[in-house]
């Protein structure tokens, strides 16, 4: 155990090639999706994991300019995805989470467009968006259901077993998310002060964040209907290992997947009758 945790990258260069290789390793999985994925819970799916991943470079930038407090607020909401993920799934909520979320946001484009001081600075473009939008606003706004609602973290990463990724990742990253009484102490330092020889922070929030995005798109794959082949599984299983060990036998793996794919499908298209 000692020597397994002395082996975990710590090397900015090493953590860059990993997401980099994963990035690529989720173009080739979206992609799979978009050519083959018939229902919302595809669509849905494949957001998150191109969300995720776009989040999950945005913490190593971050991370690398030196601002670790930053980083950890993008993992917080990095956290956040693969709970909400998770929770569409083992409630089949989709349609309903859709719903949600073009009510929120009509509503919230509502408010600029009606606002005296702001609507005529408002491009035309976005206007005309909302008009074609009412027919369907006004039809769920009638809905007398009761309206989805997001889940609790707490409560999701308990039902997940992984309580540990809440309390150490999500409620952590909390108090940098909100302010505290020291917040700002090294920004002042390094704003009125001569710069020292740059030294990266501790890369254990860029690790954390590529197991993360590993365990949204594990879930994406999970709650689609399609077939997927084992060896997308087996890279997300290796770049897991490769953040315990260093070891980068994910790198082979995605290797492989570049030399079968796009000529050999990665997946199979579910049944039509069981598109959601």
């Amino acid at each position: 155990m000692h020597e397994s945790a002395a082996m975990i990258p710590t090397e900015s260069e090493a953590l860059y090639q990993a997401i980099d290789t994963f990035r690529v390793y989720c173009g080739v999985v979206l992609v799979s999706f978009s050519r083959h994925g018939q229902g919302l819970r595809e669509t849905i799916g494949r957001n998150f994991i191109a969300r995720g991943m776009s989040c999950t470079q945005s913490i190593f930038a971050v991370w690398k300019a030196g601002s670790d407090q930053d980083a950890w607020i993008l993992h917080r909401s990095l956290i956040d995805r693969l709970l909400h993920l998770h929770y569409l799934g083992v409630t089949d909520t989709f349609t309903e989470f859709d719903e949600y979320s073009f009510l929120s946001r009509y509503a919230a484009r509502n408010k600029l467009i009606s606002d005296p001081y702001i609507s005529s600075r408002i491009p035309k473009g976005l206007k005309e968006l909302h008009k074609t939008e009412k027919a369907r606003y006004d039809l769920l706004a009638s809905n007398k259901r009761a309206p989805w609602q997001r889940p609790k973290a707490h409560d999701v990463a308990k039902e997940m077993d992984l309580s540990f990724l809440y309390d150490l990742g999500y409620d952590y990253a909390s108090m940098h998310v909100h302010p505290m009484s020291d917040d700002g102490h090294d920004d002042f330092k390094a704003l009125t002060e001569s710069p020292p020889e740059h030294a990266l922070p501790d890369a254990t929030v860029v690790r954390n964040s590529i197991l993360v995005q590993s365990l949204i798109v594990q879930e994406a794959l999970n709650v689609s209907k399609m077939r997927w082949r084992a060896i997308l599984y087996d890279f997300l299983t290796q770049i897991r290992v490769f953040l315990a060990t260093s070891d980068p036998q994910y790198q082979v793996t995605m290797h492989k997947i570049g030399k079968i794919w796009p000529e050999f499908e990665l997946c199979e298209s579910p049944d039509p009758a069981d598109a959601a």
